[in-house]
């Protein structure tokens, strides 16, 4: 027909016959160059300005009168420590002072310190500052030429400087007489415990005291506010949470984390353009992060950005490839130490046995045997494959994934052969191959031709050793970004994460997948999905101390203590602890303190006490100590938990209890009244302290 494209003959035989051709096009510049790191860091400081690294200055004639008022708070310690050294010995704290005697030493002092040149010292001293306010002050550079004006100047300069002397004089004595501030009990690391020990008890509010209160101590730490912003993160404070990050950034405009979840605030905010330009300055900071790159591409899969993502991600397994053979490589270094240290010894072991043996028969040696380790070429009749067929064969997965992408990367095209010389070509390429893959496998002869440049079966050849196979990552890259958004609740993209891993051909439906899952579902509330995930995983492995601790925490969440119990003694018997164990030791000893197990729950309370001590875990010592009539011990472990927070009033009301048990009257009193200003809420805790009340007969000032 007119209308139809001419049939091109040689052309169809290739396509019947299949065959193809595929390029692999590399480019060496992107087509779409990446914004470079200035432009990046620029764009950054544009949206949150860096805090200055030092203070303004403040201008000539302020901080010269600064420098007055220290040079004579200076001069002023000088001639204390002076008086204290010459009159020091002469107070006694039950002598009255004359003005007589006091009018005597200071005339003393002033000789002394005139006659030891001291006096001239301290002038030298002020002279500077002197003449620093002079000169910014009052803008005096040249000399007077009327002696009247340069007194009347002098006198202006001398009631000047002596009003600042009263005020710097002010300052010291004021400084010393305040009492000096105790350094605090707890460090930034314990408050951040506390922080999470309240969080997990859903008691918010004392959370947000415990990192306020971190903040509070150190403003110009970034991971004060980074915590603090994950925390209002995780209660769905999104304003707050963005504050926070604004300051962890405007403190280190390279901390990577900050840069990432300002990044996902962002993008919980629609601010798609500000987001993409934080997730890339990450990558920047830290080009080797596989978090960051992961990020990045988990940022362009929410803005349906495929090909930012694929590039992203490509970028990721890169780095998590690599770091998997940097991990082979150091493990397979240290167990060739391991065996070169073995050899060494067990040829000292050999050379001093044969030694002896020698000795033993008249210091004649051995015949010499064959050198072991000299290749014997293997028979006709051998199963073993040759090497190149086995090395060949050997091509692990991740190489063909590998090689699979990079040709992803490109475009590919597929182009019919133009000669018959060409089907030959490929006709004997596909023998070959053919032969190649009869050959790997295992059990079976061959007989390779000497053109393949293979050995003919008779020739005594050194077979060559194996290529080992690419490392596969321990895992994928979606688990390295899941494990830091379970820990910062960055719930949103936690999910697409989890997505991605059920993908993934390195993860999937794995045990730690379905841990993973579930702690999702535990942070979202949602018990039921969690349990039926930690099922999964007990499938696969049913001795995962994460998932047992997980399960107790789903059973004590929906009430069912005695399936949490027993999946808590179930993580607690396993020799590798679980990834948090605090809240399992709390939440064991709490139900043992219901069940009435006061022993038990001591023993529990104090393991959780020699791990990370808190409050909470040291007033349960005290409870159980308490009820098992330990009213030493119980009032020990009350004052430590007392010490790390003197503002729960439950530690108040056992320390009343207590008091009351020992016949102390005016402290059970006291214990009561803070118990009470300090609004406690268990009711059948403040009438049982009531009921002691009435048997002994003090404690409520009320009576």
């Amino acid at each position: 027909m007119e209308g139809q494209a001419p049939v091109n003959v040689e052309g169809q035989q290739y396509v019947e016959a299949k065959s193809y051709v595929m390029l692999e096009i590399c480019l060496a510049h992107p087509l779409i160059p990446k914004r470079p790191a200035e432009e990046l860091a620029r764009r950054v400081a544009e949206y949150i300005p860096p805090r200055p690294l030092f203070p303004k200055r403040t201008d000539g004639a302020v901080r010269s009168v600064e420098d007055f008022q220290n040079q004579v708070a200076s001069v002023a310690n000088l001639i204390l420590d002076e008086f204290r050294d010459q009159f020091g010995d002469d107070f006694k704290p039950d002598d009255t002072e004359t003005s007589e005697a006091m009018e005597s030493r200071r005339q003393k002092l002033i000789y002394e310190l005139n006659s030891s040149g001291k006096y001239f010292a301290f002038k030298e001293q002020l002279k500077h500052a002197v003449v620093k306010i002079v000169r910014e002050k009052y803008l005096r550079t040249s000399t007077f030429e009327d002696r009247q004006e340069l007194q009347t100047f002098l006198s202006e300069l001398y009631v000047y400087l002596i009003d600042q002397m009263h005020v710097a004089l002010g300052k010291v004595l004021a400084l010393e007489d305040q009492p000096p501030i105790p350094e605090p009990l707890t460090d930034s690391a314990q408050l951040k415990h506390f922080a999470r020990e309240a969080e997990v008890n859903d008691n918010y509010e004392l959370a947000t005291k415990y990192y306020q209160e971190r903040i509070a101590r150190n403003k110009n730490d970034p991971s004060h506010w980074f915590d603090y912003g994950t925390f209002c993160l995780y209660i769905n404070d999104i304003t707050k949470a963005e504050e926070c990050f604004k300051e962890c950034i405007a403190i280190d405009q390279k901390h990577l984390h900050g840069l990432l979840l300002y990044g996902v605030v962002c993008t919980l905010q629609q601010r798609h353009e500000a987001a993409e330009t934080f997730f890339e300055a990450a990558t920047c900071v830290d080009p080797k992060s596989i978090l960051a790159w992961t990020m990045l591409g988990l940022f362009y899969d929410a803005v349906n950005n495929e090909i930012g993502a694929e590039m992203a991600y490509l970028e990721a397994n890169k780095l998590n490839q690599s770091k998997a053979v940097a991990i082979a490589r150091a493990s397979r270094e240290d167990e060739q130490a391991k065996e070169r240290e073995a050899r060494g010894q067990e040829a000292e072991e050999k050379g001093e046995a044969d030694g002896s043996h020698a000795g033993d028969q008249g210091g004649l040696a051995p015949p010499q045997q064959p050198h072991p380790d000299i290749k014997q070429p293997s028979p006709p009749g051998s199963d073993k494959p040759p090497t190149s067929a086995r090395s060949g064969g050997q091509r692990s997965m991740s190489d063909r994934r590998q090689s699979a992408t990079r040709r992803s990367e490109g475009s590919l095209k597929l182009l019919q052969l133009p000669s018959d010389d060409s089907l030959q070509m490929r006709r004997s390429s596909a023998s070959r191959i053919k032969s190649d893959s009869s050959m790997s496998r295992p059990g079976s002869h061959h007989k390779v031709g000497s053109q393949r440049g293979s050995p003919q079966p008779h020739e005594e050849t050194e077979e060559q050793p194996p290529r080992e196979p690419t490392p596969v990552p321990a895992c994928s890259i979606y688990m390295h970004a899941i494990e830091w958004l379970l820990e910062v609740k960055a719930i949103p993209f936690t999910e697409r994460a989890l997505a991605h891993e059920l993908l993934s051909p390195v993860g999937g439906p794995t045990s730690m997948y379905h841990i993973a899952f579930a702690r999702l579902k535990l942070q979202k509330k949602e018990t039921t999905d969690a349990e039926e995930s930690l099922n999964e995983a007990l499938q696969f492995d049913y001795q995962n101390p994460d998932a047992w601790a997980l399960m107790g925490h789903v059973k004590y969440m929906i009430g069912d203590t005695e399936n949490a119990k027993d999946c808590y003694e179930r993580t607690i018997s396993f020799l590798h602890d679980a990834s948090e164990m605090h809240s399992i030791y709390l939440r064991l000893a709490s139900i043992y303190l219901q069940d009435q197990r006061f022993q038990d729950a001591k023993n529990v309370f104090l393991m959780a006490c020699k791990k990370s001590a808190s409050c909470v875990s040291w007033l349960g010592v005290g409870i159980a100590c308490y009820r098992l009539n330990e009213l030493g011990e119980a009032e020990d472990a009350l004052s430590e938990a007392n010490i790390l927070n003197n503002a729960d009033p439950e530690v108040w009301a056992y320390l009343s209890l207590v008091c009351l048990k020992t016949g102390r009257q005016l402290e059970a009193e006291q214990a009561y009244k803070y118990a009470i200003k300090l609004n406690l809420q268990d009711t059948d805790l403040l009438n049982e302290i009531q009921s002691v009340q009435q048997q002994v007969g003090f404690g409520n000032p009320e009576f």
